[in-house]
């Protein structure tokens, strides 16, 4: 315990640290995104993610040089590292084709499959152990695009990545230290402390945006420390929002299209306050679900999908304690 606190306490501080210089940066070589939820539109640095991933990426480094040599810690660094460089060049040169980007991130996980460093044998509730031995590397290869578009979809409103992940990895936390799963604990301290330390800074009114590199690294993150770590059905049910939230965008827009292809966006902002767009054609989104029929402040929004966060993480932990014995 003492161990995780130690690494809580880094993971933190080097974020808190790193992302104000971060948005210095963002600011300095305008890489900013419009906050087009906010009346007066300002721009925003979109490099909150380099912090994140430096303060988890050096705190599991020093896990490494104090503990000695783990594959399941360096698969899982090859991995998000993967996946946020392919966010950085999105961050840094435009949009990547919303059909090319799911290849991609298929690469992302080719560390996992090729160190082995997965049971194809998941533990499913009232069934048990599993065997899916030719299948479930092809399910470790379609988990990352898809995981990681989740998480990068759901980042629309200030501060909702950083505490839907936040309600994600308390569930792993929670069901680690209950079944004693060792890495999944360490995994899910480092970056509920990373995640905390750069709320401080994307909560409502949002200084900094984890851009695509921030958030497909958390993304990337998930799928890996859920695969070592044997822990897939929890985190399926602890990410629920996330791909009701993708499924709906996809199907909507019938198949993967960037939104600025639509010249109809899914709410309407009238004097600060967010609606549903009435218009049958609009994308179908949580946010667009959550504001239908009434005006919300955006900070009441982000509450209501952190809610729903916390109850994915609680009916997660819940599953894994009554169901999978």
């Amino acid at each position: 315990m003492i161990t995780l606190f130690i690494f809580f306490i880094l993971s933190l501080t080097l974020v808190m640290l790193l992302t104000p210089l971060f948005i210095k940066i963002g600011r300095r070589l305008n890489l900013t995104g419009v906050d087009i939820h906010k009346p007066d539109k300002p721009s925003i640095p979109k490099t909150g993610g380099p912090a994140i991933v430096i303060g988890v990426i050096a705190s599991l480094t020093l896990y490494l040089f104090v503990k000695g040599f783990s594959t399941e810690i360096i698969a899982l660094i090859y991995s998000s590292l993967i996946a946020a460089s392919i966010g950085l060049i999105e961050d840094i040169r435009g949009e990547i084709n919303p059909k090319v980007k799911p290849v991609l991130l298929v690469v992302a996980g080719i560390p996992i499959i090729a160190l082995s460093v997965y049971t194809p044998r998941p533990v499913l509730p009232f069934i048990g152990a599993t065997r899916l031995t030719k299948i479930y590397p092809f399910l470790i290869l379609v988990s990352y695009p898809v995981v990681c578009n989740a998480v990068n979809s759901i980042d629309v409103l200030n501060g909702s990545i950083s505490f839907t992940s936040i309600a994600f990895f308390t569930a792993v936390l929670v069901v680690s230290v209950i079944h004693d799963f060792e890495y999944p604990m360490l995994v899910s301290v480092i970056m509920l402390a990373a995640l905390m330390g750069f709320a401080i800074y994307n909560k409502y009114p949002s200084r900094v945006f984890a851009g695509n590199s921030g958030s497909l690294f958390i993304g990337a993150v998930m799928v890996s420390i859920a695969i070592i770590g044997r822990v897939e059905v929890v985190a399926i049910i602890a990410l629920l929002p996330h791909i009701m939230n993708e499924m709906h965008v996809i199907f909507s827009m019938r198949g993967l299209k960037s939104a600025k292809q639509y010249n109809s966006r899914p709410i309407i902002i009238e004097n600060g306050l967010i609606t549903a767009n009435p218009d049958e054609k609009a994308p179908i989104t949580l946010v667009r679900m959550l504001s239908a029929k009434i005006k919300a402040r955006e900070d009441s929004l982000v509450k209501s999908i952190s809610l729903l966060s916390f109850y994915s993480m609680m009916l997660a932990i819940l599953t894994n304690m009554l169901f999978m014995r």
